[in-house]
């Protein structure tokens, strides 16, 4: 960032946010009110021409007119003492993917102390929004002199449209990457974004009771003997013609099957829908997908598995990390099926 212009910044383009982004982001600045869009688009033009930074508008409606949700208050209807709704435009700054990115640093210092034209546009914002700006710039105007940066409140923040556990996200350190060195069928050369894990193997706590102390192997033997079988399940699998990788690090390995560009769209209701082809592969790679009839008559689930070694019981998908000295954007993503 901040060296030769290679961030695009057309202004028939919209520039919204979406998942692929990457995890963290700058938030520079929101709006509301009549002009919100008009001076949040504005704004993004200015930092990607003038500054050289990807900038994205999110929009997020909100709706304070019915009645308030999720409380417990019997058999009492609960309303908001001032009823309102009205549509925000976020500006967001960034594409790190991780908090501890180099350049973290340096970006939010020019972004809190750049003062763009966009701020000075005129409209009239009534939403509560407003009146929390307002009152802030009051109580720090008596404790600053001078005239604060519009965006000098600008912070890191998670990318909204994540599910919130893709943030439990593991680091590639340079130990880790001299681990998948050698690895044939590394996840690190996987090509996509995107992938599934299908076989977690992982499990290092010792359970020492003075009676079963003996049974538990030592730490690294046992992540040797899961780095094992997960080399003996992607050879398997590519014998099979399918696109498996493996993945090691300090605590676990990991099988992962095909790689994807787009992880999925975020639903009307606000939940997530993973794209079709990674719900085909969560669905046929995992440990139990159909229900059989036992010889006893009961119903149950038919086992899956790689030479006598059973899929995960829920495949997550990930984002496939990618060979850099840095942290690198990857996370295990919780299921967030639509109801």
């Amino acid at each position: 960032m901040f060296g030769k212009k290679t961030v695009d910044a057309d202004p028939s383009k919209s520039y919204e946010l979406t998942e692929e982004e990457g995890p963290w982001l700058i938030l520079a600045g929101t709006f509301a009110g009549p002009s919100g869009l008009e001076q949040a688009q504005a704004l993004i033009l200015e930092l990607r021409s003038d500054y050289d930074v990807p900038a994205f508008i999110y929009r997020e409606d909100f709706d304070f007119t019915g009645r308030v949700p999720d409380l417990e208050t019997g058999n009492r209807n609960v309303r908001y003492a001032n009823p309102q709704a009205y549509e925000t435009f976020s500006v967001l700054v960034g594409e790190f993917d991780s908090v501890n990115h180099p350049n973290v640093d340096r970006v939010l210092g020019t972004i809190k102390g750049a003062k763009p034209k966009a701020y000075n546009m005129e409209g009239q914002d009534n939403s509560p929004l407003a009146a929390v700006r307002k009152l802030h710039q009051q109580l720090v105007g008596k404790q600053e002199k001078g005239v604060r940066p519009p965006m000098a409140n600008a912070f890191v923040t998670r990318n909204p449209l994540l599910p919130e556990a893709f943030f439990q996200q593991p680091e590639v350190d340079s130990f880790v990457m001299g681990m998948n060195k050698d690895v044939e069928y590394s996840l690190l050369d996987n090509p996509g974004k995107f992938t599934v894990v299908v076989r977690t193997f992982e499990g290092l706590s010792t359970l020492v009771d003075g009676k079963h102390d003996r049974e538990f192997k030592p730490s690294a033997e046992r992540l040797n003997d899961y780095a094992l079988q997960a080399n003996k399940m992607v050879l398997e699998l590519r014998k099979q013609g399918v696109e498996a990788y493996e993945f090691h690090d300090r605590r676990r390995s990991l099988v992962a099957i095909g790689h994807f560009e787009n992880l999925g769209v975020q639903t009307a209701s606000g939940g997530f829908q993973y794209d079709p082809q990674i719900m085909a592969v969560m669905q046929r790679y995992s440990a139990g997908n159909t229900i059989v009839r036992t010889p006893d008559g009961k119903l149950g689930l038919e086992a899956n598995h790689v030479l006598g070694i059973p899929y995960d019981v829920n495949p997550k998908p990930i984002a496939v990390p990618k060979k850099s000295k840095r942290s690198l954007y990857t996370a295990t993503l919780e299921a967030l099926r639509p109801n």
